[in-house]
């Protein structure tokens, strides 16, 4: 009866070792397959958080622009309301012209984007950027995720 048991035994041993060695091999596939969508993850977390400080750049400078175009504005609307009806003409076309120089600027730095983006789409890189287009970091980052490839 020995003779019969100690074989079964080691075959069941057998088959629980394999069942065993099997498991833990699934067990370590899955933990290989779980590390790479950590990373993956952990990765698009540190792009989404490089987007936002880029848009939180870009709103800063916006609202550096309009804290610039409100203060003119108050100070047209001083000049207008404190001076004579004839040097108020004068005045009108000094910011009518003071605009246009404005919006020629901002037509420069419309260009200055547009050029950015060229260079993106022609494979240059975030430094690349920021020395030749005069962009801070966060815009050339922001740029470089909205337009690159």
């Amino acid at each position: 009866m020995n003779d019969l048991l100690l074989p079964g035994i080691a075959g069941v041993l057998a088959l629980a070792s394999t069942l065993l060695a099997i498991g833990l091999i699934r067990l370590w596939r899955e933990q290989k397959k779980l590390i790479r969508d950590v990373r993956t993850l952990a990765s698009q977390l540190q792009r989404g958080n490089d987007d936002i400080a880029g848009l939180c750049s870009a709103a800063v400078a916006v609202d550096k622009r309009l804290a610039a175009n409100e203060s003119r504005l108050s100070n047209l609307l001083d000049s207008i309301s404190f001076q004579p009806q004839s040097s108020s003409q004068a005045r009108y076309e000094e910011a009518v012209q003071h605009d246009e120089e404005q919006d020629q600027d901002h037509d420069h730095h419309d260009q200055g984007y547009q050029l950015a983006i060229e260079k993106i789409r022609r494979g240059a890189n975030v430094e690349e950027l920021v020395k030749s287009c005069g962009l801070t970091r966060d815009e050339a980052v922001l740029l470089v995720r909205l337009h690159g490839r």
